[in-house]
C-alpha cells in the first residue's frame, strides 16, 4: 500500500473517531439538558438512558477498532490480516477502514 493510500485511510479513521466522539458529547449534553430540568419525566429519563447505553455499547467497539487501526498504521502493519498476516484487499479496507481481517479470515470471526 502506498503512502498516499495510508494517508487517506488515516484521515478517514480520524474523521470517524471525531464523529463518534462528537455524537457522545452531544448525547451527554442532551442527557444533561433532559435530567437538569426541574420536573423529570420518567419516560424521557428511561429513553435518554437507553439511548446513551446504546451509543456506549456500539461506540466502544467502534472506537476500539478505530484506535487499533490507527496504531497499525503507525506500526506499519495496517492492511495486514491480524489472523493470517496476508494482505487485506484495499477495496475491503475502503469499505471498512477499521477492518483487521482479510476476506478469508473475516467470516471465521462469526
Amino acid at each position: 500500500m502506498n503512502d498516499e493510500a495510508l494517508r487517506q485511510f488515516r484521515r478517514r479513521l480520524l474523521d470517524q473517531r471525531s464523529s463518534l466522539l462528537a455524537r457522545w458529547r452531544q448525547a451527554l449534553s442532551d442527557e444533561n439538558e433532559l435530567f437538569g430540568a426541574d420536573e423529570w419525566d420518567t419516560g424521557v429519563e428511561i429513553v435518554g438512558a437507553a439511548a446513551l447505553a446504546s451509543i456506549d455499547a456500539q461506540g466502544r467497539g467502534a472506537l476500539a477498532r478505530i484506535q487499533s487501526s490507527l496504531a497499525r498504521i503507525e506500526r506499519g502493519t495496517y492492511g495486514e490480516c491480524a489472523a493470517c498476516h496476508a494482505r487485506i484487499d484495499e477495496e475491503h479496507l475502503r469499505a471498512a477502514p477499521d477492518g483487521d481481517r482479510c476476506a478469508r479470515c473475516a467470516p471465521k470471526l462469526n
